[in-house]
C-alpha cells in the first residue's frame, strides 16, 4: 500500500532505508522510549527489514521530491475494549509516528497524519481512534 499526498509518500519500508532511519533513531529528542534508541547502522537495518513484514500499518513517511525517509508512522487494529470477546472487531487504532527532527515545523507530520487516518478509516475499517499522553 503506498499513500500520497501533495509532499509525501507514505509507503512500506524498503532495505536501503537503514541510513535515514539511524538518521533520525539515533537522536533522543526523535525517539520517546530508550528501547527504541538505534546505536548503530546494524540495528538500523534490522530495524528496517522488522518494519518491513508489516506493510499495511508501518509506513516510512518519504519526501516526494527525493525519496528520503524523513520518518514513520504506524497503528495495529485493536479490539477497542478492555474486556472484549476474543472474536470481536479489530476496528481500534491508536496511531504513532516519529519524524527526523530536521523536518519538524513544517508540517509534514499533520499532513502524514490526516492521510494515515484516512487510510485508516477507509480501507482498514476503523471506528475509533485514540492516541496516549
Amino acid at each position: 500500500m503506498i499513500i500520497e499526498t501533495p509532499r509525501l509518500i507514505l509507503r512500506p519500508f524498503r532495505e536501503g532505508d537503514a541510513a535515514d532511519v539511524f538518521e533520525y533513531l539515533e537522536e533522543p529528542l526523535v525517539h520517546c522510549f530508550a528501547w527504541m534508541k538505534l546505536n548503530s547502522l546494524e540495528e538500523a537495518k534490522a530495524a528496517v527489514i522488522k518494519r518491513s513484514r508489516d506493510p499495511d500499518y508501518y509506513f516510512a513517511i518519504t519526501l516526494r521530491e527525493s525519496g528520503k525517509v524523513i520518518g514513520e508512522i504506524f497503528a495495529y487494529p485493536e479490539t477497542g475494549e478492555m474486556h472484549a470477546p476474543e472474536n470481536s472487531p479489530l476496528d481500534t487504532f491508536s496511531p504513532s509516528a516519529m519524524l527526523n527532527s530536521k523536518y519538524h515545523r513544517q508540517g509534514y507530520a499533520c499532513e502524514a497524519g490526516r492521510a494515515f487516518l484516512d487510510y485508516l478509516f477507509r480501507d482498514r475499517g476503523a471506528r475509533r481512534i485514540y492516541r496516549l499522553c
